[in-house]
């Protein structure tokens, strides 16, 4: 039987660290899920998931702790493998993508009210750019959410609204069903 584990990697970022990474799951016969990562200021930040034979969780994880040549901080937990069909049944996605003057708490302010209406942050993606024409500094968010079947689009557009005419930015919510 297969165990699901979740870890997430950080360290300084170099040429190699994903094939170590998966020379390490290949030696444990373990499989790579999925995954997301990115070089974020000179410091490489990951979290995937594998599938690992049960016999070989304790020593994949002696493996990750031990390897001396990835220099990443590894935090390892088991996980449970959460079934789409059982997600979809009970719960709807959505994508958010938000643009507006960058400013201190913004996402701190989207996901208070995100979580008043029992939302769920599935992916958050951020970034600041320099805006073309003012030169001011830009804010872009895309995330994915879910929430309960039962919570409406018009009432999740109805929050977002409300909060894009606070902050003074443009939010935009797609059913992500579609």
């Amino acid at each position: 039987m297969k165990q699901s584990i979740v870890i997430s990697v950080l360290g300084n970022d170099s040429p190699g660290l994903v094939e170590s990474l998966s020379k390490i799951i290949v030696a444990h016969q373990g499989c790579w899920v999925e995954s997301r990562m990115a070089s974020l200021a000179g410091k490489f930040a990951g979290i995937l998931r594998v599938d690992i034979p049960e016999q070989q969780v304790e020593a994949f994880q002696e493996a990750l702790s031990t390897a001396d040549d990835l220099g990443l901080s590894v935090i390892f937990e088991r996980s449970q493998v959460i079934s789409q069909a059982n997600l979809q049944a009970s719960e709807n996605q959505f994508h958010i993508e938000l643009v507006g003057q960058d400013q201190p708490g913004i996402i701190h302010r989207i996901s208070t009210e995100l979580a008043k209406i029992n939302a769920s942050v599935d992916e958050l993606h951020t970034e600041v750019t320099e805006a073309s024409m003012s030169g001011e500094n830009l804010f872009k968010a895309d995330m994915t959410i879910h929430i309960a079947s039962d919570v409406s689009s018009a009432e999740i557009q109805d929050v977002l609204e409300d909060l894009a005419n606070e902050l003074i930015v443009d939010i935009d919510l797609v059913d992500g069903t579609d």
